[in-house]
C-alpha cells in the first residue's frame, strides 16, 4: 500500500517545449468570470504565514485576529485551513463548527465545513454543504476550489477544471487556488496549444515534433487521478492472465499472485487494488542487477523492462523491501498497473481479464462516461491507487472503504468501529500471528451494504491504524474491504471513469424450476429415475476456499434414520457468501431424503440435503447446498500450522502479511492428481467402500451408498458442501 511517484520538478522541465510552440500564436483559454474577481489588498501576517507554508505561523495569526474579533469568519475559515494543512482534523472540525453556529448563514463559514468534511472523509458530505455555500454566496472563489477537488476523485476531470478556472479568475492571489490552476488548468491550456501546433506546423523538424509530443504525453497525467510508474508498451487491446491463489492454511486463500518476468529471472507477484505500482523484495533486484537512479527516491531502483503474460512495462521506478513478502512471493503488482483497461477480476476461475474501455475521443480527460458498456456499473471515489467504496452501515451512516484484494481480512479503523458498534468493553479479541506479535479483531458483527449486493453481517474484521493510508490518500479512510469480502464475487474495474460493478457467483444463472424443498416431517417421492438437472451439477474441482467445510456432532446411521428426519452439522471454520455469513460453529440443516441399511444387496444408500444455515444475523436461512465430499475421523496427528512472515513494506506495515494463518487446518488430499487445494465433488477420504454421488439422489440430493455395511457418519467425520444461492 505504499504510493510511489516521480518527483513534479519534471514539469517545469516540459514548460519550455509548450512555450516555444505556443509563441506561434496560440491565444490560450481565458474566461470572463461572472463574479468580479476579489480587489487588490495587503496581506494580513496570517494570510502571509499562510501564502509561505508557515502553517503553524499563520494558525497562532488566525487564533490571534479571531481574540480581537470572535464572530470573524473569515479568520475562523483561515484557522481551520491552516489546522487541516497540520493534520489537525478534530480540531479544524470543532473550529468548522463553531465558525457555523456563530455565522450560520455566512458562505465562508458553510465551505470551511465542506473542507473538514472532504478530509474527513466525506466527499458526499462535502458536497451539501458546497450547495448550501453556493446559495449563500456563489461568488466565494473557495466554493468552486473545493467544488474542484470533489469533483476531482468523482472522476469528473472536465467539470474540475471548469471550476478551478471559475476560482482562478476570481481569486488568482489564494495560494491554493494558485497551485490548483497551475498544476491542472494551465497544463491543460499547454496541451491543447501543443496540439494545435502540431496539426498546424506541418514543416516542424522530426527531432523537434518529437520532443512536443514527448512532453504532450508527460503532462496529461496530471489531468486525473494517476499513480502509475511504468509505461505499458505494447498498449495491448484486451489481454487474459492467470491469478495464483495463495494460502495461509489449506482452507483460506490470503492472496493471488500473478508470474513476471524481470531481465534475469522470474517473479511471483501479489495482485493489491490497494498498492501502488511495482515493490520487489530486495533478493530479486540483486538477483537482477537493479539500482537506484541518480534522480530516484531512497529504496527505489530503475527497472527497464518487466513483462506480465502480453504486456510489457517499461521505465519503471519500482520499490524494494527488506523484508519478506507473504506466501513466499517476491513482491506485489497494485491493480493500477492495468488501469488504462476494464479489469476483471474473477476468483472463481482465477483470472484477471483485461479489455478496451469504451472509447473517449477528447483530448484531454473528461468527466466519467455514461456509457452502455458501462450499465451496471457503480460509481466510487478514486484517489491515486486507490479505489474508494462508500459503503452503508445498519445506523444509516456511509463510510469510503478501499478495495484491496492484497488482503486476507477487511480491515477498520477504531474511530469507525466504535462509532458504529454497541460493544462498550472488551472491544477486540487479540490473536497471535506466525512472528509471535498479537494483532486485534473486533468482536463485533457489522452489517454493511456494498453496491447493489444484498446486505453482508460481517464479522472477524481486523482493527488497523490508518495513519500511513490517511496520509497517502489525502483524507481520512475508515477500513478496507480484503479478500473476506471480495474473493466470493466478480469484480468489474474501470480505474478510468471511477467505476466498479460487484457480481456474486450465481448473478444472471437461471435456477432450476424443478428444485423442491423437503420440510421436516415430509417424505418424498424416491422415483430416482425423475432427478431433475440441477443448478448445481458441475463436476468441475472447486477452490478449498469456495466450500464449507462441517463436523458432524452426533452419530448418523442410514439404519436408524427415517425420510424427512432432520439433521445438521457444525461450520468449522467461518465462511462468506453474499447474504450470508457463516460463522465458526455456526450451524447447517438437512433432511434424509431416503435411507436404508444394507440388506440382501449389499449396499447400504444414504439420500441427504442440505437447504438451510444459521447465517449471522438471522437464524435457518433458507440456502441452496451442495454436498461434494465426505472425510472420516480425523487424526489430530495430522493437525499442524502453516506459517509466514509479516513483512514491512517502505515503512508502511503490509496488513495482509501482518495477519498470517491463524487457523489450525488438516493438509487433505482432496483432488487426486488434480491441482493443490482444490476439491474434486464426489471426493471420499478414509471412509472405505463409501462412494458420494452430489446430485445422484431425487431433488439434487446427495446419494451416499456404501457396499456391504450401513452407511455410517462418526463424531468428528466432516461434511465438504458448496453454497450455490441464498433464499
Amino acid at each position: 500500500m505504499v504510493f510511489l511517484f516521480r518527483s513534479s520538478s519534471w514539469l517545469s522541465s516540459t514548460r519550455w517545449v509548450a512555450a516555444a510552440l505556443l509563441t506561434t500564436g496560440f491565444t490560450g483559454h481565458a474566461q470572463s468570470p461572472s463574479c468580479p474577481a476579489i480587489p487588490a489588498h495587503d496581506a494580513t501576517p496570517a494570510e502571509t504565514a499562510y501564502g509561505d507554508g508557515r502553517y503553524t505561523d499563520a494558525e497562532t495569526a488566525y487564533q490571534q485576529a479571531l481574540a480581537q474579533n470572535p464572530a470573524n469568519p473569515e479568520a475562523s475559515a483561515g484557522l481551520v485551513r491552516s489546522l487541516l494543512h497540520q493534520g489537525k482534523v478534530a480540531q479544524a472540525a470543532t473550529q468548522a463548527n463553531a465558525n457555523l453556529a456563530t455565522n450560520p448563514h455566512a458562505g465562508v463559514a458553510l465551505v470551511a465545513l465542506a473542507e473538514v468534511q472532504l478530509r474527513q472523509g466525506e466527499p458526499w458530505a462535502a458536497g451539501k454543504t458546497l450547495d448550501a455555500a453556493a446559495t449563500a454566496n456563489p461568488c466565494n472563489a473557495r466554493l468552486h476550489y473545493v467544488r474542484s477537488r470533489v469533483l476531482r476523485i468523482d472522476s469528473m476531470y472536465a467539470s474540475e477544471r471548469k471550476q478551478l478556472q471559475t476560482a482562478y479568475d476570481m481569486d488568482p492571489a489564494d495560494p491554493d487556488i494558485q497551485h490548483a490552476f497551475l498544476s491542472i488548468v494551465s497544463p491543460a491550456h499547454d496541451i491543447e496549444g501543443i496540439h494545435e501546433s502540431l496539426a498546424t506546423m506541418k514543416d516542424m523538424e522530426p527531432e523537434a515534433r518529437l520532443k512536443a509530443e514527448t512532453t504532450l504525453k508527460s503532462m496529461l497525467p496530471l489531468l486525473s487521478e494517476n499513480s502509475q510508474t511504468c509505461q505499458v508498451l505494447p498498449a495491448a487491446p484486451s489481454a487474459t492472465l492467470s491469478l495464483q491463489p495463495t494460502f495461509a492454511d489449506v482452507k483460506h486463500i490470503d492472496g493471488y499472485r500473478l508470474d513476471s518476468e524481470f531481465s534475469k529471472s522470474k517473479g511471483k507477484l501479489i495482485l493489491d487494488t490497494a498498492a501502488s505500482g511495482l515493490f520487489i523484495s530486495k533478493t530479486l533486484a540483486d538477483l537482477n542487477g537493479y539500482h537506484q537512479g541518480p534522480t530516484d527516491p531512497p529504496g527505489t531502483v530503475r527497472v527497464d523492462s518487466v513483462r506480465v503474460g502480453p504486456l510489457e512495462f517499461r521505465d519503471c521506478l519500482v520499490g524494494v523491501s527488506d523484508s519478506a513478502f507473504a506466501g513466499k512471493a517476491d513482491g506485489f503488482i497494485g491493480g493500477d498497473m492495468f488501469a488504462q483497461w476494464l479489469v476483471t477480476l474473477d476468483f472463481r476461475l482465477a483470472r484477471l481479464n483485461l479489455s478496451p474501455l469504451p472509447a473517449q475521443t477528447a483530448l484531454l480527460p473528461g468527466d466519467r462516461l455514461a456509457a452502455p458498456e458501462l450499465a451496471g456499473f457503480a460509481p466510487v471515489y478514486r484517489r491515486r491507487q486507490y479505489l474508494l467504496v462508500p459503503l452503508a452501515f445498519g445506523n444509516n451512516t456511509r463510510k469510503l472503504f478501499i478495495l484491496a484484494t492484497g488482503m486476507r481480512f477487511s480491515a477498520m479503523t477504531p474511530d469507525a468501529a466504535h462509532s458504529l458498534s454497541k460493544i462498550t468493553v472488551n472491544f477486540t479479541n487479540s490473536e497471535q500471528t506466525a512472528q509471535g506479535g498479537k494483532v486485534n479483531f473486533y468482536r463485533e458483527i457489522f452489517d454493511m451494504q456494498v453496491g447493489n449486493l444484498p446486505q453482508i453481517h460481517q464479522g472477524h474484521i481486523l482493527e488497523f491504524d490508518p495513519t500511513a493510508v490517511n496520509r497517502s490518500a489525502g483524507f481520512q479512510i475508515a477500513g478496507m474491504l480484503g479478500l473476506d469480502v471480495l474473493q466470493p464475487l466478480k469484480l468489474q474495474l474501470d480505474y478510468r471513469d471511477g467505476l466498479v460493478k460487484f457480481e456474486a457467483p450465481q448473478e444472471g444463472s437461471a435456477p432450476s424450476t424443478k428444485e423442491t424443498t423437503i420440510a421436516s416431517g415430509t417424505s418424498p417421492a424416491s422415483d430416482s429415475s425423475a432427478t431433475p438437472a440441477c443448478a448445481g451439477a458441475d463436476n468441475t474441482p472447486r477452490s478449498l476456499d469456495e466450500t464449507i467445510e462441517a463436523k458432524v456432532t452426533g452419530i448418523l446411521d442410514a439404519g436408524h434414520l427415517k425420510p424427512g428426519k432432520e439433521i445438521f452439522v457444525e461450520v468449522a471454520y467461518g465462511y462468506a457468501y453474499p447474504g450470508c455469513r457463516l460463522d465458526e460453529h455456526a450451524i447447517l440443516y438437512g433432511h434424509v431424503i431416503s435411507a436404508s441399511p444394507a440388506k440382501n444387496s449389499g449396499q447400504s444408500e444414504l439420500e441427504l440435503l442440505f437447504d438451510h444455515g444459521d447465517c449471522a444475523g438471522k437464524a435457518k436461512k433458507e440456502l441452496t447446498l451442495r454436498l461434494i465430499g465426505l472425510i472420516g475421523p480425523r487424526d489430530d496427528s495430522t493437525r499442524h500450522m502453516h506459517e509466514e512472515l509479516p513483512s514491512e513494506v517502505g515503512g508502511v506495515r503490509n496488513i495482509s502479511s501482518t495477519v498470517d494463518n491463524l487457523v489450525n487446518a488438516n493438509d487433505e488430499d482432496l483432488n487426486p492428481g488434480g491441482r493443490l487445494h482444490t476439491v474434486q465433488p464426489g471426493i471420499v477420504v478414509r471412509m472405505p467402500d463409501v462412494k458420494l454421488e452430489p446430485e445422484g439422489g431425487p431433488n439434487c440430493s446427495a446419494k451416499i451408498t456404501r457396499a456391504n455395511h450401513s452407511v455410517q457418519f462418526g463424531v468428528g467425520s466432516e461434511l465438504i458442501l458448496t453454497m450455490l444461492g441464498v433464499k
